[in-house]
């Protein structure tokens, strides 16, 4: 599925200009979000308004770095061509070819050498922020996904449905444990969690969650169905149904 959405990135951007790299990360942010499950979905999650921000933003920044490397390289290069005889500090104390730190070899660097080492540091510098900006979306997206996906196979049981309170209580207690592990857990380590304390809390009042739920049926008939007869009367008292003749 990732590669159907880099393909789908790269013809929807193609011209940005992005690189390999940056549709890649782009794909994985959207994987990260679930909202694609099908190929069918592809297309709409592509032209998706953030991933729209982030390609834009990204191009903008490597298009701005570009063009300062561009002109810093080109002053460089007119500065050697007017001052031929500066070879840079390559060796030492005897920058040129025959001085006396000569041997020291590539222990300095060139004038040219450390504008480019600076310029490509800036490039990056830049760019960082943007590529780690993805990331954390991309954490974002999956700690939803998991808080998501726990809260649906937790409170799906019986047992949650029927202990409430409990439920509420054991969720809330392996949602701040998440938390204050870093929002590493899986759905089903969330939901396994959640469901570990909610088996000790029902377990003071007697139940036991490894037996197959069992509705409570107290105010049943002998089939099976529930007495309505008080809930009738009521109604009927309060003249919201009519009495029987």
């Amino acid at each position: 599925m990732k590669k159907k959405i880099e393909e789908a990135l790269s013809a929807e951007y193609k011209g940005l200009g992005l690189g390999e790299k940056t549709i890649g990360r782009l794909a994985d942010y959207i994987v990260s979000k679930g909202s694609v499950t099908k190929e069918e979905e592809i297309a709409a999650a592509v032209k998706g308004d953030d991933v729209k921000l982030l390609a834009t933003s990204i191009q903008s920044e490597i298009a701005g770095l570009t063009r300062a490397k561009e002109t810093a390289e080109s002053a460089l290069a007119d500065y050697k061509a007017k001052h031929p005889e500066e070879k840079g500090n390559e060796g030492g104390e005897g920058g040129n070819e025959g001085g006396e730190g000569g041997e020291g070899g590539g222990a300095g660097k060139t004038l040219i050498e450390q504008i480019t080492a600076a310029v490509n540091a800036a490039v990056d510098a830049k760019v960082t922020p943007l590529t780690d900006k993805i990331a954390a979306l991309e954490n974002l997206n999956s700690t939803k996904a998991a808080l998501t996906g726990a809260r649906e196979m937790f409170f799906g049981g019986d047992y949650a449905k029927h202990y409430k309170q409990e439920a509420d209580d054991a969720w809330d207690r392996a949602v701040e444990m998440n938390e204050a592990t870093g929002n590493k857990m899986t759905a089903e380590q969330l939901a396994e969690k959640a469901t570990g304390y909610f088996n000790k809390l029902v377990s003071r009042k007697g139940v036991d969650t490894s037996k197959p739920f069992v509705a409570d049926t107290s105010g049943a008939d002998e089939d099976g169905t529930i007495d309505w007869s008080s809930e009738k009367k009521r109604l009927q008292d309060a003249g919201r149904l009519p009495k029987e003749q």
